[in-house]
């Protein structure tokens, strides 16, 4: 089972899809499904077992549904764990390459042959998917070997290769606003994004997201969609916000991990399923007393975007690129030069966006 030549040219969409036959037939003895939705995506989960349900479950069963229709905007993932469920090994032998050494990560993106890999071995984590399908695997050793950001996304590559089979995008990015209407705040770790969303929800605003969103467009108008339900706090940002983060839900972290604290059952109301975006805004802490929303070229806003998104979504990197960049050129695009207080900041980023919807 779950054997391939390595010297075989097809040998890696063969070997995806003998996973996948393997996941399928295994979850019809004794699985669980559950659906979700995602924007446009719905979201076929199997489980073959119950160990990845703590894993996966919580964050997403605020998208929670009982309708699940199949074929165009829907994808079904099989999770299975070798370690707890019962499914097979990885093989010692794989028809890919390896990619970093010290983590020995493989990557596949064959549109052709309508495969996609992404896998991060030395955690025991596999991602597979038949992209002509759109059915995958999440292919685990042991749930509780798993790294604590695991918790806060799971299944984000499944989900990142069926919102670019239907015209979505999948954005390393942070949307908060009101009454539907809100801004996307965009930057590498350590900008400011996560600590501006907590200060922005304590202080009665709303948001789709913390770190990843879905985005879809419809005319001149764009929505972003809420993915995972959790916050991810760190350093300054936990002492300032103590209350969120005692509510993080892995409390015996590392003292370099995150919090990673549910926004749903912390905050009443605060996550929402869409907001409209209605500007892209770049974050970058200053340390000076007075934050500062400014204008900024489009340019600047795909760099605060595209590179971090593809970093760690590893697929489909031109499809992001062109998502991105059609967001820069239908929204307006500014830099948010955030001061030493994010509660100001909040007040400065709520005028901000009062003045948008004027």
């Amino acid at each position: 089972m779950v054997e391939a030549a390595v010297d075989s040219p097809t040998a890696p969409a063969a070997f995806v899809r003998r996973v996948i036959a393997d996941a399928s037939f295994r979850w019809s003895e004794s699985g669980a499904e559950h659906c979700f939705r995602l924007g446009g995506l719905t979201l076929r989960l199997r489980t073959c077992g119950t160990a990845l349900d703590p894993v996966i479950l919580p964050v997403l069963r605020h998208a929670q549904t009982t309708e699940a229709t199949a074929g165009d905007g829907s994808i079904t993932v099989y999770a299975v764990s070798y370690e707890d469920d019962g499914f097979a090994a990885p093989p010692a032998e794989w028809p890919f390459e390896a990619g970093e050494a010290d983590a020995v990560n493989r990557t596949a993106w064959d549109v052709e042959a309508g495969v996609a890999v992404v896998s991060d071995e030395s955690r025991g984590i596999w991602h597979l998917h038949d992209l002509s399908t759109g059915t995958g695997v999440y292919w685990v050793g042991a749930a509780t070997g798993l790294p604590g950001w695991e918790y806060g996304s799971p299944l984000r590559h499944h989900i990142h290769w069926g919102a670019l089979a239907t015209g979505h995008a999948m954005l390393h990015s942070a949307v908060v606003g009101e009454n539907d209407a809100g801004v996307m705040l965009a930057g590498p770790g350590g900008s400011g994004k996560s600590t501006l969303t907590a200060a922005a929800i304590s202080s009665g605003m709303q948001t789709t997201g913390d770190d990843f969103v879905l985005v879809s467009q419809s005319g001149a108008d764009w929505r972003s969609h809420s993915l995972f339900d959790t916050m991810k706090l760190t350093g300054m940002a936990e002492t300032l916000f103590s209350e969120l983060a005692a509510q993080a839900v892995n409390r015996d972290r590392r003292p370099e991990e995150k919090a990673l604290i549910p926004i749903s059952t912390t905050i009443q109301d605060a996550l929402v399923p869409q907001m409209a975006v209605k500007a892209l805004v770049s974050c970058k802490l200053t340390g000076q007393n007075a934050s500062v929303i400014r204008p900024a070229s489009r340019f600047e806003m795909i760099r605060a975007i595209s590179p971090s998104t593809s970093k760690i979504l590893r697929t489909g990197h031109n499809e992001t690129f062109q998502q991105v960049a059609s967001l820069s050129r239908s929204l307006p695009c500014h830099e948010f030069l955030i001061g030493n207080d994010p509660m100001e900041a909040t007040t400065v980023l709520r005028g901000f966006l009062r003045e948008l919807r004027a």
